[in-house]
């Protein structure tokens, strides 16, 4: 059961009060990233931090707050959304692990030594990394040319390791698509 502090809160922000969403966020934030942190674990640490701001996001935006009645347990509420977001997270990270796996283990055939010394092979997968977006072009290069993990390039780029592996996922498939097109032709 939420406190006396709690209904106001609510109150106000169904009076439409957007001061009332800062202090509740000031109030629930740490203890939400806590439970976050604690489904994620520590090295997603980022990744918790945004899925409690989105979450308080989206209960303004949509007006999740309406759904709250007595008991007013908000405390309880707002934990239950990020138990729920932190498992669609973790279930995301599972799908995608298995996307880059197949796409590992599908681009030796065409990276590795033996075709690499071929030189118009060469040229055609240059050609290609030169036809996708900068960003997904350097991390692509960085990865199976100068053979880098996602956490060196994420610290490279300045970005988070899951930005460099959705960037990746997006080159590989740019990059097979222009070579797949190149071989039709």
């Amino acid at each position: 059961m939420s406190s006396q502090e709690d209904i106001v809160l609510l109150e106000r922000l169904k009076a439409g009060q957007a001061e009332a969403l800062s202090d509740l966020f000031v109030k629930y934030r740490k203890q939400l990233l806590t439970v976050a942190i604690g489904i994620l674990e520590k090295d997603h640490e980022m990744e918790a931090q945004d899925l409690v701001q989105d979450i308080f996001v989206a209960f303004w935006e949509k007006q999740h707050f309406l759904k709250i009645g007595p008991p007013f347990n908000v405390k309880g509420y707002l934990i239950k959304i990020v138990y729920y977001k932190c498992l669609d997270f973790v279930e995301h990270q599972k799908v995608h692990r298995h996307r880059m796996q197949r796409i590992q283990e599908n681009l030796p055939v065409i990276f590795s030594e033996n075709y690499l010394e071929n030189k118009e092979l060469k040229l055609q997968i240059h050609a290609a990394i030169r036809q996708i977006p900068p960003g997904r072009a350097k991390v692509f290069e960085l990865t199976y040319l100068e053979h880098k993990s996602r956490n060196e390039i994420a610290n490279l780029l300045g970005t988070s390791p899951n930005t460099v592996k959705n960037q990746l996922v997006a080159a590989v498939r740019e990059i097979r698509k222009i070579l797949q097109n190149n071989l039709a032709h």
